[in-house]
């Protein structure tokens, strides 16, 4: 699946907790992380805060890869990765 524009949904936050970052649900009165996204690792935050910004899709894999000095096809892989898991938490809104 080709996916031409990723968008964060309103209310979902990255959190430091305990020394970990993760992805809360800011409407959630017991302030759990959300199923699958138990905490999130130095690149997640990366592109988090990139798709905050508002960057593109096509311009996260290049960010990415001079950001933690990847290859092409790593820093693909990374993202892909990152981006199941936001679809699979249902906390970002995609254009294919």
């Amino acid at each position: 699946m080709v996916i031409k524009h990723v968008r964060l949904k309103p209310g979902f936050v990255l959190k430091e907790l305990g020394g970990e970052f993760c992805i809360f649900d800011e409407r959630d009165s017991q302030n759990g992380s959300l199923d699958g996204l138990p905490s999130v690792n130095e690149t997640c935050i990366f592109l988090w805060n990139s798709l905050e910004r508002g960057t593109k899709v096509t311009e996260l894999v290049s960010l990415l890869a001079e950001e933690k000095n990847l290859d092409e096809e790593d820093a693909t892989l990374e993202l892909e990765e990152f981006l199941a898991k936001l679809i699979h938490g249902n906390v970002v809104e995609i254009e294919k």
